[in-house]
């Protein structure tokens, strides 16, 4: 009997104290739990108020290089054969040499220039306000900075020479625009292409810049046009 009364009342304080020991528990790591709680959300506030405030760099744009300057064209000169009557030959301007103080000149196969005497030399022409003065284009040699010479134009089945004239008007500014042409269309286009990238020093007569007519003959030979160029 006695030995009934000392089991049961150890088995009471043994379930007391494991209730003390788990109350004393909770009671322990609840603070812990509330105070890892408030950390988290003061820096999960602290990185929301930061982001608001704090500018995104910016990505560098990718730009893609430059590709390279394209380069001069050799310089060319006029085929001596197809004016063989004339001494002057002209080339491009301006001379570009090919690497260091070294200058190369092509010769521009089958293509001759030709500049024609004028028979209204110093004739003066009014278009509107405004006045152009007819002159010869071997007497304005020394004002011209760009000369382009023409190609012969390539899948063409015309044999010999063709001469194409060509009427240009050099304006104010020294640029060059074709007025009229005279010849068969593929050798009338080449020389007007070539002949309109032309550039001259402003012209000025009696202290005033003013407009100047020329004309030229520019001649294509088949016999002497060979693919590429000569040197």
């Amino acid at each position: 009997m006695l030995g009934d009364v000392l089991r049961a009342r150890a088995t009471t304080s043994m379930d007391a104290y494991l209730a003390s020991a788990a109350t004393t528990s909770m009671t322990l790591r609840l603070p812990v739990v509330v105070s890892l709680t408030a950390h988290a959300l003061m820096i999960a506030l602290v990185l929301v108020a930061a982001l608001g405030y704090v500018t995104p760099m910016p990505f560098p744009a990718v730009v893609a290089p430059s590709p390279p300057p394209t380069p001069d064209p050799p310089s060319q000169v006029t085929d001596a054969r197809v004016f063989p009557n004339t001494l002057t030959l002209y080339s491009s301007l301006p001379l570009v040499p090919e690497q260091g103080d070294a200058l190369s000149l092509y010769v521009a196969d089958g293509v001759g220039i030709n500049f024609l005497s004028l028979p209204d030399i110093g004739a003066t022409y009014r278009q509107g306000n405004v006045e152009w003065r007819v002159w010869p284009g071997q007497a304005l040699e020394g004002f011209i900075v760009r000369r382009v010479l023409p190609e012969y134009p390539r899948g063409t089945n015309t044999r010999g020479a063709v001469s194409v004239f060509i009427e240009y008007l050099i304006m104010r500014d020294g640029s060059v625009k074709v007025l009229r042409t005279s010849g068969p269309a593929p050798f009338t286009s080449a020389a007007q292409l070539a002949i309109e990238r032309w550039v001259y020093r402003p012209l000025e007569y009696e202290d005033r810049r003013c407009e100047v007519v020329s004309r030229v003959e520019v001649r294509f030979d088949s016999e002497f046009a060979q693919p590429g160029m000569s040197r």
